[in-house]
Protein backbone atom coordinates (compact mmCIF):
# COMPACT_ATOMS: atom_id res chain seq x y z
CA UNK A 1 0.00 0.00 0.00
CA UNK A 2 1.08 3.23 -1.25
CA UNK A 3 2.16 5.38 2.25
CA UNK A 4 -0.18 8.11 1.17
CA UNK A 5 -2.67 5.79 0.96
CA UNK A 6 -2.27 4.40 4.37
CA UNK A 7 -2.15 7.87 6.10
CA UNK A 8 -5.69 8.13 4.46
CA UNK A 9 -6.72 4.75 5.80
CA UNK A 10 -5.73 6.33 9.40
CA UNK A 11 -7.73 9.56 8.77
CA UNK A 12 -11.32 7.70 7.80
CA UNK A 13 -10.48 5.35 11.21
CA UNK A 14 -9.95 8.52 13.13
CA UNK A 15 -13.03 10.40 11.50
CA UNK A 16 -14.80 7.22 12.54
CA UNK A 17 -14.81 8.19 16.30
CA UNK A 18 -18.28 9.52 17.69
CA UNK A 19 -18.76 12.91 18.97
CA UNK A 20 -20.74 13.88 21.89
CA UNK A 21 -24.48 14.11 21.72
CA UNK A 22 -25.76 17.63 22.55
CA UNK A 23 -28.63 18.46 21.25
CA UNK A 24 -32.13 17.97 19.34
CA UNK A 25 -33.81 19.56 16.16
CA UNK A 26 -36.98 20.30 16.89
CA UNK A 27 -37.31 22.32 13.94
CA UNK A 28 -36.94 21.96 10.14
CA UNK A 29 -38.48 24.41 7.51
CA UNK A 30 -37.04 23.75 3.89
CA UNK A 31 -33.89 22.81 2.99
CA UNK A 32 -31.42 21.89 5.59
CA UNK A 33 -28.52 19.62 5.91
CA UNK A 34 -26.50 17.97 8.70
CA UNK A 35 -22.49 17.87 8.02
CA UNK A 36 -21.13 15.05 10.04
CA UNK A 37 -16.97 13.98 9.59
CA UNK A 38 -16.92 14.65 6.07
CA UNK A 39 -20.74 13.72 5.21
CA UNK A 40 -23.66 15.23 4.42
CA UNK A 41 -26.60 13.77 5.71
CA UNK A 42 -30.05 15.22 5.37
CA UNK A 43 -31.82 16.91 8.32
CA UNK A 44 -35.05 16.14 10.11
CA UNK A 45 -36.82 17.05 13.10
CA UNK A 46 -35.50 14.83 16.01
CA UNK A 47 -32.24 14.28 14.33
CA UNK A 48 -29.59 14.83 17.51
CA UNK A 49 -26.67 17.19 16.71
CA UNK A 50 -23.25 15.98 18.02
CA UNK A 51 -20.41 18.76 18.78
CA UNK A 52 -18.27 19.24 15.43
CA UNK A 53 -21.75 19.05 13.49
CA UNK A 54 -22.29 21.53 10.47
CA UNK A 55 -25.79 22.52 10.16
CA UNK A 56 -26.47 24.43 6.95
CA UNK A 57 -29.84 25.99 5.74
CA UNK A 58 -30.72 26.96 2.54
CA UNK A 59 -32.75 30.45 1.54
CA UNK A 60 -35.66 31.40 3.86
CA UNK A 61 -35.29 28.13 5.74
CA UNK A 62 -34.42 27.76 9.01
CA UNK A 63 -33.68 25.26 11.80
CA UNK A 64 -34.52 25.19 15.50
CA UNK A 65 -31.48 23.39 18.02
CA UNK A 66 -32.17 23.02 21.36
CA UNK A 67 -29.14 22.33 23.87
CA UNK A 68 -29.40 19.68 26.49
CA UNK A 69 -28.32 22.68 28.21
CA UNK A 70 -31.87 24.61 27.84
CA UNK A 71 -30.28 26.93 24.93
CA UNK A 72 -32.29 27.18 21.83
CA UNK A 73 -31.04 28.65 19.16
CA UNK A 74 -32.60 29.12 15.28
CA UNK A 75 -31.14 29.53 12.35
CA UNK A 76 -32.37 31.03 9.13
CA UNK A 77 -30.90 30.66 5.67
CA UNK A 78 -28.69 30.58 3.67
CA UNK A 79 -26.75 29.99 6.68
CA UNK A 80 -24.20 27.80 8.75
CA UNK A 81 -23.20 27.07 12.03
CA UNK A 82 -20.78 25.01 13.60
CA UNK A 83 -21.31 23.47 16.68
CA UNK A 84 -18.40 23.31 18.17
CA UNK A 85 -15.49 22.48 18.95
CA UNK A 86 -16.88 21.00 22.21
CA UNK A 87 -16.57 23.14 25.42
CA UNK A 88 -14.56 22.38 28.26
CA UNK A 89 -16.36 20.85 31.18
CA UNK A 90 -19.01 22.69 32.43
CA UNK A 91 -18.41 25.13 30.04
CA UNK A 92 -21.32 27.06 27.16
CA UNK A 93 -21.55 25.48 23.99
CA UNK A 94 -19.83 27.20 20.93
CA UNK A 95 -21.55 28.04 17.74
CA UNK A 96 -19.69 29.46 14.74
CA UNK A 97 -21.94 31.41 12.82
CA UNK A 98 -20.39 31.64 9.31
CA UNK A 99 -23.32 33.06 7.68
CA UNK A 100 -27.60 33.93 8.20
CA UNK A 101 -29.64 35.11 11.12
CA UNK A 102 -29.43 33.37 14.26
CA UNK A 103 -31.68 34.43 17.50
CA UNK A 104 -30.76 32.43 20.71
CA UNK A 105 -31.95 31.79 24.02
CA UNK A 106 -29.27 31.32 26.50
CA UNK A 107 -29.30 28.85 29.56
CA UNK A 108 -26.72 29.04 31.62
CA UNK A 109 -23.76 28.27 31.68
CA UNK A 110 -24.79 30.53 28.52
CA UNK A 111 -23.49 30.72 24.86
CA UNK A 112 -20.64 31.41 22.96
CA UNK A 113 -21.36 32.85 19.65
CA UNK A 114 -18.18 33.15 17.08
CA UNK A 115 -18.40 34.87 14.05
CA UNK A 116 -15.40 36.31 11.50
CA UNK A 117 -15.11 39.43 13.61
CA UNK A 118 -15.89 38.62 17.10
CA UNK A 119 -17.24 36.20 19.80
CA UNK A 120 -20.65 37.26 21.75
CA UNK A 121 -20.74 35.37 25.18
CA UNK A 122 -24.40 35.86 26.70
CA UNK A 123 -24.47 33.81 30.09
CA UNK A 124 -28.21 34.01 30.01
CA UNK A 125 -30.78 36.09 27.98
CA UNK A 126 -31.68 36.61 24.23
CA UNK A 127 -29.57 37.87 20.99
CA UNK A 128 -29.59 38.43 17.23
CA UNK A 129 -26.75 37.70 15.25
CA UNK A 130 -26.42 37.91 11.55
CA UNK A 131 -23.18 37.18 9.81
CA UNK A 132 -23.15 38.35 6.40
CA UNK A 133 -19.28 38.19 4.62
CA UNK A 134 -17.25 40.03 6.40
CA UNK A 135 -19.70 41.67 8.56
CA UNK A 136 -21.23 40.77 12.01
CA UNK A 137 -23.80 42.13 14.06
CA UNK A 138 -25.66 41.46 17.56
CA UNK A 139 -28.49 42.70 18.80
CA UNK A 140 -29.19 42.03 22.54
CA UNK A 141 -32.49 41.76 23.89
CA UNK A 142 -32.00 40.61 27.04
CA UNK A 143 -29.62 40.80 29.85
CA UNK A 144 -25.79 41.26 29.53
CA UNK A 145 -22.98 39.68 27.00
CA UNK A 146 -19.22 39.60 26.62
CA UNK A 147 -18.12 40.82 23.10
CA UNK A 148 -14.69 39.81 22.04
CA UNK A 149 -12.78 40.44 19.17
CA UNK A 150 -11.04 38.36 17.13
CA UNK A 151 -7.57 39.15 15.96
CA UNK A 152 -6.86 37.36 12.38
CA UNK A 153 -4.39 34.79 13.84
CA UNK A 154 -7.61 33.53 15.79
CA UNK A 155 -6.32 34.76 19.05
CA UNK A 156 -8.85 36.92 21.76
CA UNK A 157 -8.34 40.45 21.72
CA UNK A 158 -9.87 42.90 23.47
CA UNK A 159 -13.47 42.61 25.14
CA UNK A 160 -16.84 44.76 25.67
CA UNK A 161 -19.69 45.19 27.90
CA UNK A 162 -22.94 44.95 26.04
CA UNK A 163 -26.70 45.44 27.89
CA UNK A 164 -29.82 44.88 26.71
CA UNK A 165 -30.92 46.80 24.22
CA UNK A 166 -27.48 47.24 22.47
CA UNK A 167 -26.90 47.00 19.11
CA UNK A 168 -22.80 46.29 18.09
CA UNK A 169 -22.02 45.56 14.90
CA UNK A 170 -17.97 45.15 13.10
CA UNK A 171 -16.01 44.28 9.67
CA UNK A 172 -13.01 42.03 10.02
CA UNK A 173 -10.31 44.54 10.24
CA UNK A 174 -12.36 47.54 11.31
CA UNK A 175 -13.55 49.05 14.63
CA UNK A 176 -16.57 48.68 16.43
CA UNK A 177 -19.80 50.70 16.16
CA UNK A 178 -22.77 50.73 18.19
CA UNK A 179 -25.83 51.95 19.06
CA UNK A 180 -28.22 52.25 21.93
CA UNK A 181 -31.02 50.22 19.37
CA UNK A 182 -30.84 48.13 16.04
CA UNK A 183 -31.29 50.63 13.51
CA UNK A 184 -34.14 50.00 10.69
CA UNK A 185 -31.97 47.99 8.26
CA UNK A 186 -31.48 45.68 10.33
CA UNK A 187 -34.66 45.09 11.70
CA UNK A 188 -36.73 45.11 8.70
CA UNK A 189 -33.89 42.73 7.59
CA UNK A 190 -34.10 40.38 10.11
CA UNK A 191 -36.99 37.06 9.82
CA UNK A 192 -40.24 38.17 10.81
CA UNK A 193 -40.90 35.36 13.87
CA UNK A 194 -37.64 36.51 15.34
CA UNK A 195 -40.08 39.49 17.42
CA UNK A 196 -41.31 36.77 19.01
CA UNK A 197 -40.59 34.54 21.56
CA UNK A 198 -38.81 31.14 20.46
CA UNK A 199 -40.90 27.85 20.75
CA UNK A 200 -39.92 25.35 23.23
CA UNK A 201 -40.39 22.31 21.59
CA UNK A 202 -38.00 19.59 23.03
CA UNK A 203 -40.45 17.90 25.01
CA UNK A 204 -42.95 17.52 21.86
CA UNK A 205 -40.50 16.15 19.64
CA UNK A 206 -40.80 12.40 20.13
CA UNK A 207 -38.05 9.86 18.14
CA UNK A 208 -35.21 9.45 17.12
CA UNK A 209 -34.87 9.50 13.11
CA UNK A 210 -31.79 7.74 11.56
CA UNK A 211 -29.32 10.40 9.71
CA UNK A 212 -29.75 9.41 6.06
CA UNK A 213 -26.73 9.93 4.22
CA UNK A 214 -26.80 12.31 1.30
CA UNK A 215 -23.11 12.54 -0.42
CA UNK A 216 -19.55 13.17 1.06
CA UNK A 217 -18.68 17.25 1.05
CA UNK A 218 -16.91 18.54 -2.05
CA UNK A 219 -13.05 19.91 -1.79
CA UNK A 220 -15.00 23.74 -2.67
CA UNK A 221 -17.49 22.73 0.23
CA UNK A 222 -14.99 22.44 2.46
CA UNK A 223 -12.40 24.93 1.72
CA UNK A 224 -14.41 27.96 3.64
CA UNK A 225 -13.49 25.72 6.68
CA UNK A 226 -9.81 25.31 6.32
CA UNK A 227 -8.90 29.00 7.11
CA UNK A 228 -9.55 30.49 10.20
CA UNK A 229 -9.84 29.85 13.85
CA UNK A 230 -10.58 26.29 13.44
CA UNK A 231 -8.62 25.67 10.56
CA UNK A 232 -6.54 22.44 11.94
CA UNK A 233 -9.23 21.08 13.25
CA UNK A 234 -10.71 20.69 9.77
CA UNK A 235 -7.60 19.99 7.64
CA UNK A 236 -7.22 16.79 10.03
CA UNK A 237 -11.37 16.25 9.98
CA UNK A 238 -11.20 16.17 5.89
CA UNK A 239 -7.67 14.61 5.16
CA UNK A 240 -9.76 11.61 4.71
CA UNK A 241 -11.13 12.84 1.58
CA UNK A 242 -7.80 12.84 -0.20
CA UNK A 243 -8.87 9.18 -0.86
CA UNK A 244 -10.87 10.60 -3.95
CA UNK A 245 -9.00 11.83 -6.78
CA UNK A 246 -11.80 14.64 -7.74
CA UNK A 247 -10.91 15.49 -4.28
CA UNK A 248 -7.71 15.75 -4.22
CA UNK A 249 -7.07 16.56 -7.54
CA UNK A 250 -9.17 20.29 -6.62
CA UNK A 251 -7.02 20.33 -3.15
CA UNK A 252 -3.79 20.31 -4.85
CA UNK A 253 -3.35 24.09 -5.93
CA UNK A 254 -3.80 24.97 -2.36
CA UNK A 255 -1.07 22.07 -0.65
CA UNK A 256 0.66 24.53 0.02
CA UNK A 257 -1.18 25.63 2.42
CA UNK A 258 -1.79 22.44 4.13
CA UNK A 259 1.41 20.89 5.00
CA UNK A 260 -0.18 18.13 6.28
CA UNK A 261 -1.87 17.10 3.09
CA UNK A 262 1.22 17.45 1.10
CA UNK A 263 2.52 14.89 3.31
CA UNK A 264 0.19 12.55 2.60
CA UNK A 265 -0.12 13.31 -0.81
CA UNK A 266 3.34 13.63 -1.74
CA UNK A 267 4.83 11.45 0.99
CA UNK A 268 8.16 11.13 -1.57
CA UNK A 269 9.11 15.00 -1.04
CA UNK A 270 9.26 14.36 2.72
CA UNK A 271 10.77 10.82 2.87
CA UNK A 272 14.22 10.35 4.44
CA UNK A 273 17.09 9.15 2.93
CA UNK A 274 17.99 5.71 2.32
CA UNK A 275 21.78 5.96 3.79
CA UNK A 276 24.37 8.52 2.78
CA UNK A 277 25.94 9.72 -0.10
CA UNK A 278 28.76 8.28 -1.38
CA UNK A 279 30.70 11.67 -0.53
CA UNK A 280 29.50 11.84 2.59
CA UNK A 281 30.51 8.78 3.58
CA UNK A 282 33.55 8.55 5.49
CA UNK A 283 36.76 7.82 4.08
CA UNK A 284 38.45 3.98 4.73
CA UNK A 285 40.60 3.64 8.11
CA UNK A 286 42.12 0.68 6.12
CA UNK A 287 45.64 0.41 5.68
CA UNK A 288 46.79 0.05 1.95
CA UNK A 289 48.46 -3.68 1.65
CA UNK A 290 51.84 -4.21 1.11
Amino acid sequence: MRSWQASVWLCLVLASNAWAEIGVVTLVDGGARLLRGATWYKLATGARVDDADIVEVSDRGQVQLEFATGTIVNLVGPGQLYLGPAPAKGGPPVATLAAGWLKAVAKAPGLRIRMPPFETLVPEGIVVARADGALAAVFLESKTAKLVELAPNGSDGASREAKAGDYWTKTVGAAFTTAQSPPKAFVGAMPRHFVDALPTLAAKTKGKPPLVADRDITYAEAAPWLVGRDRIAFEKRFASRLGDPAFRRSAEPDLSRHPSWDRIVHPEKYAPNDGPSPKDKPASKDKPAG
